[in-house]
Order: C-alpha cells, then structure tokens, then sequence
C-alpha cells in the first residue's frame, strides 16, 4: 500500500509541474542541428600547401619557357622546286603537259 501511495503521489507532482514552452523549440533546435551537414574548414597547412604547389609550378612553367633556345640561324634557307619532286602539271591548268 505505501509504494502504492508513493507512486500515486509522484503522478500527481508530475501533473502539477507547468511544461515549458521552450521545451519543444529547444528539442527542435537540437534534431535539426544533427541533420546539417558540419562544414568542415581545411586546415592552414592544406591552403599554405596548395598555394606553395601553384606557385611552384608557374614558377617552373616560367623557368621551363624562357630556357628554350632557338638553334636554327637566320641565315640559313631552303629552296625546293615541287614541279621537280612531283608531276604537278596535271594540276596546274596554264601548263597542260
């Protein structure tokens, strides 16, 4: 009979007590909290890499085009007669052979 009483005495202490009202917005707060995505920042030393990585490749890239020497002289010239590697006159209508 006394846990009886007890247990009847809890109930009505329990309906006694006021809800809060921002029980309800706080627990929808929390439920939408877990279901967005974290953003996840990169770490300093991630930018740092790449940004040195660019760097280093338009430096090389730089490097790489002014090192390229032109090896031909000016001077040098070639003359090629194509009439004489190839029967061009079939194709040329003001020397019909």
């Amino acid at each position: 009979m006394k846990t009886e009483h007890q247990i009847d005495d809890f109930i009505r202490r329990e309906k006694q007590t006021e809800p809060n009202p921002f029980l309800s917005s706080r627990v929808m707060a929390n439920i939408e909290k877990l279901q967005k995505p974290k953003v996840k920042k990169n770490p300093v030393w991630q930018v740092a890499a790449v940004s040195a990585s660019v760097a280093a490749v338009v430096f090389l890239g730089i490097s790489i085009g002014n090192s390229y020497v032109d090896s031909t002289s000016p001077e040098t010239v070639m003359n090629i007669n194509d009439s004489q590697m190839e029967n061009l006159g079939y194709y040329n209508l003001e020397n019909y052979e």
